[in-house]
């Protein structure tokens, strides 16, 4: 039985902040407090995520940045930031908005019918991240390919390069945060309805209304933008954030008194668990964009928002991913509008893993907003 979201919260709200327990005789301290996460991810030196991670991670990622020991991941860091500088995100946009392209014509396909996201998603990343990052001519790629072909073949490809973790990380996380997206916003039609008035005000109501996004258009889109926050608060892309406690720790769990964690120990940070705090997100469980669009200048914890990690091995292609999220979005959202065929209590239902994985598919209508779906 896969570890659940329900699971998590079940000893979060029995035991707190922080929870003991044991894998064999591995000691694994679950930690969810903002200062503690600043301790373990700001301020000690703690990168190594332990065998455990690593071998588990192994057989489906490959050798990578997500699993690689503390000692090789500094060199291999350094030789793969520059692929992610600011300076070359403006170049992908085109191909992002292929992707989002491609993912409306694959939805209008399904002519209203509930349908599942991710599946062209996962498709239309992994040619992104082919013909962005690793350089392949999409022409390689049969375009009657089906998607499930399409990720064994570059799975099988890809399986002894280096770049493995990278195209798990960069391609699943931002097909399963779409599904979450547009889900939630079928559920909560007051912020599709915000989304679609801003794209309207961005992009304007004539013939260009459809064009690809600009950086300037993608920077005016707050509303938008907000949407992506508050998913990503509710289900952040890396669900858990694996560390091995090289020294003894003293961690608090917010309380006053702390509480002696050895070295050897195996930590795991929690985002979804630090998002869902009361005292940093009031009501937590409500989804609720508008937290990013007020001023929250000092009304939080530096450490209480982590969707992509924080400190030295945070997600090293997080620029990346959050403007193709944003493109896709924006794409899909010009074309369509969205009915819910899932429960929010389907969303929560979802698997522990590298990201989160729902149990069962979740489902949205997808209905045209008239005009061209390109």
């Amino acid at each position: 039985m896969p570890v659940t979201l329900h699971k998590v919260f079940d000893l979060h709200h029995q035991y707190g902040n922080l929870v003991r327990l044991y894998v064999g005789p591995m000691l694994l301290v679950m930690v969810a407090h903002p200062d503690d996460v600043r301790h373990i991810l700001l301020t000690s030196k703690l990168v190594d995520r332990g065998t455990i991670v690593t071998n588990l991670l192994r057989p489906f990622a490959g050798v990578g940045l997500i699993n690689i020991d503390a000692r090789r991941w500094k060199l291999h860091r350094k030789l793969i930031n520059p692929t992610f500088h600011s300076e070359l995100l403006e170049g992908y946009l085109e191909a992002f908005h292929d992707g989002g392209l491609f993912v409306s014509e694959r939805l209008a396909r399904a002519r209203g019918a509930a349908t599942d996201v991710h599946p062209p998603v996962l498709s239309a990343a992994i040619h992104n991240f082919c013909s962005t990052i690793i350089g392949m001519n999409h022409d390689l790629i049969p375009d009657g390919m089906a998607g499930e072909e399409l990720s064994a073949a570059v799975n099988d490809g890809l399986s002894t390069v280096q770049v493995m973790n990278l195209l798990v990380a960069g391609t699943e996380t931002v097909s399963v945060t779409v599904g979450y997206a547009l889900t939630l916003l079928a559920l909560h039609p007051e912020w599709q309805d915000a989304a679609h008035q801003e794209l309207k005000d961005v992009f304007g109501e004539g013939d260009d209304y459809l064009r690809a996004p600009s950086l300037a258009d993608l920077g005016r889109l707050r509303v938008l933008e907000s949407i992506i926050k508050e998913t990503l608060r509710l289900f952040p892309t890396v669900p858990i954030l694996p560390r091995v406690a090289t020294e003894d720790l003293w961690l608090s769990g917010g309380s006053p008194a702390s509480v002696l964690v050895p070295k050897g120990a195996l930590l795991f940070v929690m985002p979804f668990l630090t998002h869902r705090l009361p005292q940093f997100f009031p009501d937590p469980q409500r989804f609720d964009p508008s937290r990013f669009l007020e001023d929250r200048v000092g009304k939080e914890h530096t450490c209480s928002y982590l969707p992509f990690g924080l400190g030295a091995r945070n997600c090293v292609g997080y620029q990346y991913s959050r403007l193709e999220l944003k493109v896709y979005l924006a794409d899909i959202l010009r074309r369509f509008r969205f009915l819910p065929c899932s429960r929010r209590e389907d969303l929560e239902n979802c698997a522990l893993s590298l990201s989160l994985n729902p149990i069962k598919p979740i489902r949205v209508s997808c209905m045209p907003l008239g005009g061209p779906s390109t």
